[in-house]
């Protein structure tokens, strides 16, 4: 019997042939496009709270904060990949 490093799936039926590395950037590139999809939406809900503020000082200050939030998420989720890549790559493979 060989042992490998990487757990083979390839023995469960109905799975494709793959590695748990590969399997775990997959679930990363879910998730990470799934907070790209809220960060958008949040641009939305900040772009109605300004439109609906009527330019109540407070309001208008929910909106920005909100706004710059989702922005600083969505470059968050673009650059994740790269550290995650490099941390794969230098720790892990």
């Amino acid at each position: 019997m060989e042992y490998s490093m990487f757990i083979s799936f390839s023995e469960i039926q109905g799975l494709p042939d793959t590695t748990l590395p590969v399997l775990v950037m997959t679930a990363i590139e879910w998730l990470l496009n799934f907070t790209v999809v809220l960060c958008v939406l949040m641009i939305i809900v900040a772009g109605f709270q300004y439109i609906f503020s009527l330019g109540e000082e407070e309001k208008i200050k929910k909106a920005t904060s909100s706004l710059l939030f989702a922005l600083l998420g969505i470059v968050i989720a673009f650059i994740a990949p790269t550290i995650i890549q490099f941390v794969l790559d230098t720790f892990l493979l």
